[in-house]
């Protein structure tokens, strides 16, 4: 997997056949007794090290005698975009099984024809993320998936933003509607906490962030205050037309007849719910 075809930058050597120029690519380590990717620099990139003053360390500058001045080192352009890209993957709060996995990592002849539609819906989606005129004709939209469990929907939410982050530096965020919404809400409440008295900075963060991942939608319990928070949570981000994308194993009309109505209406607005039937897809992920 290389990261030449959708990142512009050019921070390794012009000729190396391992991350062809950019820099940057993957290492693949064992988490879980799973492999998964870690991103780190080329080879390429860590060769001019070896015989740099500045040893690979910050600020990645050397002395320059001709210029009389300190200059960044071969590595310089390399090294910062690894950061930068490691802070914002780390923001995201992407598991790490999907971190960094991307469109080529999916297996389009297994998954079946609803994951083609679902895959050339997700690449329209960020091929034209800042293409102004193209959402003139069309409407920008998130996403509400739906399908049984394995089918691929978390993989597919996070792989969309995986290509965004690369693509665009976009700010990100996935969440599990309950651990990571709900449940950090209710830990404002708690005054031993160290996020207590947080509860408006959390919703703001949550109504703010470009794209957001709300996985598991629906395995929330039901209660008055968990559904006006989830109301709060989706009318606030379409008033600010972000785009947000929903997985779930229930159909979105099931929300019309539950308490969560008014919660349907605004997602019928902005998302294109999409089913996967397909089988068992988290044992075709290829690595």
């Amino acid at each position: 997997m290389k990261l030449d075809k959708i990142l512009s930058l050019r921070a390794g050597e012009k000729d190396c056949k391992i991350c062809n120029s950019v820099g940057l690519g993957f290492d693949e380590i064992l988490s879980r007794e799973e492999k998964v990717s870690a991103l780190s620099l080329c080879s390429c990139v860590e060769d001019f090290c070896k015989n740099c003053e500045a040893k690979g360390k910050a600020p990645f500058l050397k002395f320059d005698s001709e210029l009389n001045k300190m200059i960044p080192c071969l590595c310089h352009e390399a090294r910062i975009n690894i950061t930068k890209y490691s802070q914002l993957f780390l923001n995201s709060n992407i598991p790490t099984k999907y971190r960094y996995k991307l469109f080529e990592n999916i297996d389009t002849v297994s998954g079946g024809i609803s994951l083609m539609a679902a895959l050339d819906w997700a690449e329209e989606l960020v091929q034209n993320w800042n293409n102004i005129e193209h959402w003139k004709r069309f409407q920008k939209k998130g996403m509400y998936l739906t399908g049984n469990t394995g089918t691929g929907k978390t993989m597919l939410a996070c792989i969309i933003l995986n290509e965004l982050i690369f693509r665009y530096q976009v700010k990100c965020m996935y969440a599990k509607i309950s651990k990571d919404f709900l449940n950090a809400l209710k830990d404002t409440y708690q005054k031993d906490s160290e996020f207590h008295g947080q509860e408006r900075n959390i919703e703001m963060e949550f109504l703010h962030v470009d794209i957001l991942v709300i996985d598991d939608f629906g395995v929330q319990k039901e209660s008055e205050w968990a559904n006006s928070k989830l109301y709060d949570l989706i009318d606030g981000r379409y008033e600010r037309e972000k785009i947000t994308l929903l997985t779930s194993n229930l159909p979105l009309f099931d929300w019309k007849e539950k308490g969560l109505g008014r919660v349907y209406s605004r997602l019928i607005e902005m998302t294109k719910e999409i089913k996967l039937d397909c089988l068992d897809y988290r044992e075709k992920f290829k690595f």
